[in-house]
């Protein structure tokens, strides 16, 4: 269960981010990083016990050197004959150079191998996008205009999945979209990440930064301006931490296409 999205803030500065939720309080995330790619390794297990091992596959957010930046959100799990949605976030970045390409290469693969329901964001130097994964349907919508998504979808008709909303997803999602309305700088996007609008059942603060059923255990931003691909990063839940978010460069200026 996550809170994931993209903005734009001019011409030559956008982002995506990602507040990674968890049924248990601790998760180290497995990080790849090359010279052309930067991601966060995918999972198909999702077990509350720390004990158990946990199963990777694909990408649950990531970047590639042309300036193309991919994330997703849960939805619900189809069961064993379909693959994992983190899969397409690693297909969309290694055969992608933007947003339509990467798009293409998604419904290419889910034509052959349907995927669990999931919600992806995308973002790259000329626009954002959402694509809406049910098994081999991959329904989109582009623009210029921020992007949110949570843990149910919007394209697909009643049936949205909002039976996942133990985690308050429909909250959440309606939080981000009033914190995103006045967003204007990446300072605002990390005090969104670490936002209350809510309460969980117990009556504790909750929200954006989630701390029901299943809580954020770490915060990722990839800001883009003037062709400089960062990642600002923090494990843990983001309202005790807002202020420790490290930052790291990576990719070569010249490498970014416009």
């Amino acid at each position: 269960m996550c809170t994931i999205g993209a903005v734009r803030f001019s011409t030559t500065e956008y982002l995506l981010f990602k507040n990674k939720d968890f049924s248990r309080s601790h998760y180290d995330d497995k990080i790849l990083h090359t010279q052309h790619l930067w991601g966060a390794a995918g999972l198909e297990t999702f077990s509350e016990d720390p004990g158990v091992k946990d199963v990777h596959s694909g990408l649950s957010i990531g970047a590639n050197h042309f300036g193309l930046l991919v994330t997703d959100a849960h939805v619900q799990n189809t069961g064993p004959e379909n693959s994992n949605y983190d899969i397409l976030v690693e297909i969309a970045l290694n055969e992608g150079r933007d947003i339509p390409s990467a798009l293409t290469a998604m419904e290419r693969h889910i034509a052959k191998h349907p995927s669990w329901w999931g919600n992806l964001v995308l973002a790259d130097a000329n626009g954002l996008a959402v694509a809406e994964i049910r098994h081999d349907q991959l329904r989109t919508l582009s623009g210029h205009t921020p992007i949110i998504r949570t843990n149910h979808q919007h394209l697909h008709g009643p049936q949205n999945g909002l039976e996942n909303n133990s985690s308050n997803s429909l909250g959440r999602y309606i939080w981000a979209g009033q914190h995103l309305s006045g967003a204007t700088n990446l300072e605002d996007i990390k005090s969104m990440l670490a936002s209350h609008d809510g309460t969980t059942l117990a009556g504790e603060k909750s929200g954006i930064c989630n701390h029901s059923y299943s809580q954020t255990v770490s915060s990722y931003i990839l800001h883009v301006k003037a062709g400089e691909i960062t990642l600002h990063s923090l494990s843990g839940t983001p309202c005790l931490a807002k202020d420790q978010y490290s930052t790291t460069a990576l990719f070569q200026p010249h490498e970014v296409s416009p």
